[in-house]
């Protein structure tokens, strides 16, 4: 099976830097801080689970971005497309045809 490439871009506000770290077999642990409207893509291997600490401001929290029990079915062609804003993580669900909130922040 294909490696899934998995996006964050960031839609949290103007001036808002997304701090992200992920970790996963196979996957580069470095940081990344991805401005305001940009993204980070990961390939991954479809057996992998991509668990991330993110952080903005004073909000922060913990989240598997792909899992492939859970993902490989809701994300297209092999793309997960996730868009970070204020109230949490929306996923593109491929079926739905639309941004779908997944998770909150923890404030």
């Amino acid at each position: 099976m294909a490696d899934f490439r998995v996006t964050l871009f960031n839609d949290l506000a103007e001036n808002n830097n997304l701090n992200v770290q992920c970790q996963a077999a196979g996957v580069d642990p470095s940081q990344h801080s991805i401005l305001f409207l940009h993204d980070f893509t990961w390939n991954v291997n479809p057996s992998t689970v991509l668990s991330c600490d993110m952080s903005w401001g004073n909000v922060n929290g913990h989240f598997d971005i792909f899992d492939a029990k859970r993902d490989s079915t809701r994300c297209s062609r092999n793309f997960c497309a996730w868009r970070v804003k204020q109230d949490g993580l929306y996923l593109f669900i491929e079926a739905h045809k639309r941004l779908e909130l997944q998770f909150t922040w923890a404030h």
